[in-house]
């Protein structure tokens, strides 16, 4: 059935293959076209948390760090940093000093500088706005300007990952002075990206201006985000020049290989997001023993049902705590058979079609364990009420994930992502400890200790992480750089000075 389908998604994207070359002559375009599947949720970079949002922020404004294709952090606005351990009164005292980068213009013209540092910091901090990256700044104790491009901080405590908290953009102090936070979050604000904001037309398109287009003739002076509600059209919109770069379907990717009009066209690259779709169990629903979550463990991590359900479109993931994915022993557990039937409900996104068809095979391969699962899909919305109200037995999820080994936010207990409930206090103190330890051995260590509890008590299980493709059009020059990972605060195009014209 689902072969059918996939050949009639071929033979239809042909017909029209066919039909667009004669409708739209090929031109050349001045402007970077990008497909996105939704309107961005916010164009204010202190609550602009999803994806899509992200990536327009990123051409727009700068951080004093930034992930690069790798996962790796680089400096950003950030020229250089120094950081060193003092002992004040027989307490450690970390302090950080960081000199920024010279002749960075704001798109008003105006020159970033200590201040709007220190601006920017004091308004996440400052609780009237509620701006999500409040937590990510708990580990500044103080921050001070020193001169006119250094700043120091002093820090609560130590952090291991103090430069991925430190990613937020940073924005222009002169624009944010005195303003209240119902002004300050519809505001559109200038950065010191390449880009800014030119237009918006909810909830269709977001336009974005080069600052000195005319500098560098190969860019592209014109950036625009255009939402495609239908994700299997994306190919056609590539081949009649409707748009220049856009996620493919998987479908469209085993489709490639055989459409050699998409091949003159277009493109297609793969990469991988950092997280994971997971199965989460609600801890508070007693039938769901540790037993029972083992049966669940030794189906989807140790079996090779994954396998069978992936077919090579994304790879297993053995541990939550991602960065030990490869380094972890993958064992069988004891179970003892259920006497009596299990009936349990499962929750998942109906708009996502893969987490459907998982929870449908899964349902199948469990009634030789006495489990029988009653499938309940919601939409999107609907869902999440759901799950953060511990309304479920069992939900399929999906988390993208910072580039490090914590997931304080996931297994801390009462910590916002903590969906299965789970409460353990040593969990609790290996979590604060490995945030806290400097030396990257050490760290990784405390972790191996935190993997070793999720795998005794089983509050979620990881599946697997997806292989994602981009279509792009061949009048792009392609960087010889380009992601194959990007987390919760990165951007496939996170390198836009290298996309140019051909």
């Amino acid at each position: 059935m689902k072969e059918t389908f996939y050949t009639l998604v071929i033979i239809f994207c042909l017909l029209i293959t066919i039909l667009t070359l004669y409708t739209y002559p090929a031109q050349k375009k001045e402007t970077l076209k990008i497909g996105i599947q939704n309107f961005p949720a916010s164009l204010n970079p202190l609550y602009a948390m999803d994806e899509v949002s992200q990536a327009i922020m990123n051409k727009v404004f700068d951080s004093l760090f930034y992930f690069d294709g790798t996962g790796k952090l680089q400096n950003g606005l950030v020229e250089e940093y120094h950081i060193e351990k003092k002992n004040k009164n027989k307490e450690k005292i970390l302090t950080l000093t960081l000199t920024l980068k010279k002749n960075v213009l704001f798109s008003n013209g105006k020159e970033l500088d200590s201040d709007d540092v220190l601006a920017t910091f004091r308004l996440i901090k400052d609780e009237r706005f509620k701006s999500p990256y409040i937590s990510k700044l708990k580990f500044i104790n103080d921050i001070k300007k020193i001169d006119k491009y250094s700043l120091q901080m002093t820090f609560n405590y130590p952090l291991a990952t103090w430069k991925s908290h430190l990613i937020v953009k940073i924005l222009n102090g002169d624009e944010i002075a005195d303003i209240g936070p119902e002004n300050f979050r519809h505001k559109i604000l200038s950065g010191t990206g390449l880009y800014q904001i030119h237009q918006v037309k909810e909830p269709s398109k977001i336009i974005l201006k080069r600052k000195d287009a005319k500098n560098n003739p190969s860019m592209y002076a014109t950036i625009e985000y255009i939402v495609v509600s239908d994700t299997l059209l994306a190919p056609l919109k590539l081949i009649s020049d409707e748009l220049d770069i856009c996620e493919l379907q998987p479908q469209h990717k085993d489709a490639y290989s055989n459409i050699k009009e998409w091949q003159r066209k277009f493109t297609v690259l793969k990469y991988q997001k950092f997280g994971y779709t997971y199965l989460v169990f609600n801890l508070k629903n007693s039938r769901l023993t540790r037993n029972v979550r083992r049966i669940f463990y030794n189906l989807l991590i140790h079996g090779d049902f994954l396998d069978r359900f992936l077919k090579k479109k994304g790879e297993r993931v053995f541990t939550p705590f991602l960065l030990l994915n490869h380094k972890v022993k993958i064992e069988k557990l004891p179970i003892r058979p259920l006497e009596n039937p299990l009936k349990v409900k499962i929750l998942a996104n109906s708009e996502s079609k893969l987490r459907k068809e998982l929870i449908l095979f899964l349902k199948n391969e469990l009634k030789p364990f006495n489990i029988h699962i009653s499938p309940l899909f919601l939409e999107y919305h609907t869902f999440l009420r759901y799950i953060k109200k511990s309304r479920f037995d069992m939900a399929v999820s999906g988390f993208l994930l910072d580039i490090d080994f914590d997931m304080k936010d996931i297994f801390y207990s009462d910590s916002y992502f903590n969906y299965a409930c789970f409460k353990h206090s040593e969990m609790d103190r290996l979590l604060d400890k490995g945030l806290q330890e400097l030396n990257p051995a050490k760290r990784e260590a405390i972790y191996l200790k935190a993997h070793n509890i999720w795998l005794e008590e089983l509050p979620l299980i990881p599946l697997f992480s997806l292989y994602y493709y981009v279509g792009i059009s061949k009048q792009i020059k392609i960087p010889d750089t380009t992601s194959t990972l990007v987390g919760a605060e990165g951007d496939f195009l996170f390198n836009i000075k290298q996309w140019t014209k051909k």
